[in-house]
């Protein structure tokens, strides 16, 4: 008992000590975005955000209360759900005045190290180069999202396929009965 205690305690440390640290990266993502946004451009924004976050204050209704997935009450139920936990990473989405600021500078020092490699003639190497790194860098490695479906099918729940993938059975039928028997 004492043992799953102990898992328990280090569970919440360590949720702790990650909210701690998300908040105070978004505390400076949004210092670096007060500074470089204007604030003609901070007031576009701000309706939607009230929009949303009203949406995330209502309640929820009792049928779909039943809906969700019971918390859970014990300490070793919440131990037993460490992997899951660690598996899934709760991301919340870049504001569209951050990511476009990022893209930004990523692009001016860019272009800057372009400029020089193609003044000292290895223009050609450093594109090549910036190409691999940049796919290399889009290649994700992080564990998927919560309710995040793969686009292969056998690695989803119940080998259920995303939206818009031709699959055996709708490809006989429309070969057996043209594609107007497909909906």
């Amino acid at each position: 008992m004492e043992e799953k205690l102990k898992e328990y305690r280090a569970l919440r440390r360590r949720k702790q000590l990650i909210n701690e640290a998300k908040e105070k990266l978004e505390a400076g993502r949004q210092k670096i975005v007060d500074m470089l946004v204007p604030n003609a451009f901070k007031d576009m924004g701000k309706e939607k955000e009230e929009e949303a976050l009203l949406m995330e204050n209502e309640e929820i209704p009792q049928e779909e209360e039943k809906l969700l997935p019971p918390e859970p009450e014990s300490p070793s139920e919440v131990a037993s759900e460490t992997s899951e936990v660690e598996s899934f990473i709760e991301e919340q989405p870049e504001s569209w005045q951050y990511f476009t600021i990022k893209w930004a500078i990523v692009g001016i020092v860019w272009l800057a190290l372009f400029i020089v490699f193609l003044k000292i003639q290895f223009g050609a190497v450093f594109f090549v180069i910036s190409v691999l790194v940049g796919i290399c860098i889009n290649t994700r490695t992080r564990p998927k999202k919560r309710g995040e479906v793969s686009a292969y099918s056998v690695f989803n729940e119940n080998c259920v396929s995303i939206d818009g993938t031709l699959k055996a059975e709708q490809f006989e039928r429309e070969i057996r009965y043209g594609a107007a028997s497909v909906r």
